[in-house]
This record gives structure tokens, C-alpha cells and sequence, in this order.
């Protein structure tokens, strides 16, 4: 059986109505190994890792750009204690989601800048993964990103230009790729799909966010990655078998820490 593993999503953090223990079996029975549950706030934290545990998954913890308050100091202050209190958790893979997000008006883009950036100093200490949102942001994201040349990051839902692929590429990050890709419409997301070299792939459901063209709620799920590889195998003509085992492994290259909590 292919082995999945979903590499950002937000299970357990949503005002849904999510039977986790459900869940939980049925993504065992689909061969979907573990989840990457990544938070946007400080009040998430907690809860997010009480949902890891519990789901016997990954999770990571950080300021979104779409909610960075003007008292944003006191909020690293808060991810950096929480931080330094759960190195030994299993469970924390990384820093995310973080990011630059200039999609949205009204936002301010120096405070997101100084956040993010004071983020990756944080990932680069504790050798930590990031999980990356860069929406209409990409060029600073990659940028800022440049003076932390250690820091391993995936890039959610990536939706650049060929030219932008290649820069990310050339840096060594990882590529998300997820419910974007099942709509015809989107070819700039399936021609980036296309052409993302196979080391660098990693499938994601941003449950329940991020919907599929094929959903019948509205939402997504983690359930869905078996669909979403034989939608990528297809699109790049290859077997979604061994697709599924490269993007496996690229899974757990993205997170390294993932490797003990899944093989322990």
C-alpha cells in the first residue's frame, strides 16, 4: 500500500466538527501515514498540540502573516517560550505556517516582514523546518529567506511561475501542491506541477481549507491525498505508485523530525 503523508493542513483547528478517532482510523486504513497540523496564532498552540498527540501526528507552530497584530513582539515572545518548552515533543516538526501574504489589502507588510523574518531566526536556532505561505509574496519571501541558508522549508501551496520554480528549486526548498491542482482552470498550478522535479514534490489537503473540484462540502480532507496522487501521476504520466513513494520520502526530508515519530 502507497504510504501518504499529509504535509500541511489544520485538523482539529477549525470550528468544525471533526470526530478526530474517525479520522484518525480511517486515514490509517487509507495508508495516510501522518499529518503536518500547522497554526497561524498563539492561541492555537496549545491545541494543536493536543490534536498531534492525539492523531499521533506532526505539528508546527507559528505567527500567519493574514494575523500578525501590531503587538506582534509580545506574540514571537510567546512562540519562543513555547518553543523552548516543547523541543523534546516528539510531535513539533517545525515553525509554520509563516510567511509574507501582500494578496490581502490593509495588511502591514513591514510588520509581516519583521515577523516572518524574526521566525526564521527562531527556525534556524532550533533547527527546525518551516512551513511557508507566500501568497503574491514569493520574490521577498525568497528574499528574506536567503539570509537563513540552513533553514529547510516547503512552500504551501505553491502557485508561481516556472521561472520562480526554479529559483525555489535551485534553493533546495520543497514544493506543496494540493486541491489547487484538480481544477482545469488552474494551469498555472498544474504546469508548476508539472514540471517540479520529483525530489522536491510534497502533497498537502490544507484541510478543511483549500477544496477540491471534486468535494461535495466545500472543504477538504486529509482523506483526499490518494485522489490528489493519482491527479498529479496522471498529470505528469508516470505510475502513481512510485510517485507516491518518492513523495513519501520527500515528506519526511521536508520534516526530518517526522522520521521518529513515524519509524519509532
Amino acid at each position: 500500500m502507497t504510504s501518504y503523508l499529509d504535509t500541511h493542513n489544520h485538523v482539529g483547528l477549525t470550528d468544525l466538527k471533526e470526530d478526530l478517532d474517525d479520522l484518525g482510523q480511517k486515514c490509517r486504513e487509507a495508508g495516510i501515514r501522518a499529518g503536518v497540523i500547522t497554526t497561524g496564532t498563539v492561541g492555537d498552540f496549545e491545541r494543536v498540540s493536543e490534536v498531534a498527540r492525539k492523531l499521533h501526528w506532526g505539528y508546527c507552530v507559528g505567527l500567519h502573516p493574514l494575523y500578525i497584530r501590531e503587538d506582534y513582539q509580545a506574540d514571537l515572545q510567546y512562540l519562543k517560550e513555547f518553543l523552548l518548552a516543547h523541543l523534546d515533543d516528539e510531535h513539533l516538526v517545525g515553525i509554520g505556517e509563516i510567511g509574507l501574504d501582500f494578496y490581502v489589502e490593509g495588511l502591514d507588510r513591514s510588520n509581516q516582514e519583521k515577523a516572518f523574518e524574526a521566525q526564521l531566526q527562531l527556525a534556524q536556532i532550533f533547527n527546525l523546518a518551516v512551513s511557508v505561505h507566500s501568497r503574491r509574496s514569493l520574490y521577498r519571501v525568497m528574499a528574506l529567506m536567503a539570509r537563513y541558508p540552513k533553514v529547510q522549508a516547503a512552500l504551501h501551496a505553491f502557485s508561481g511561475s516556472q521561472e520562480e520554480m526554479r529559483q525555489v528549486i535551485k534553493r533546495g526548498y520543497y514544493v506543496g501542491f494540493g486541491g489547487a491542482m484538480t481544477y482545469s482552470g488552474s494551469k498555472r498550478v498544474r504546469q508548476a506541477a508539472f514540471v517540479c522535479p520529483e525530489d522536491k514534490i510534497l502533497l498537502e489537503t490544507d484541510s478543511p481549507d483549500m477544496s477540491p473540484s471534486f468535494s461535495e462540502t466545500g472543504h477538504s480532507s486529509p482523506l483526499f491525498l490518494p485522489r490528489y496522487l493519482k491527479e498529479l501521476a496522471l498529470l505528469r504520466k508516470v505510475t502513481p505508485e512510485l510517485l507516491g513513494q518518492r513523495i513519501f520520502e520527500n515528506s519526511l526530508n521536508a520534516f526530518p523530525r517526522m522520521k521518529k515519530l513515524i519509524f519509532r
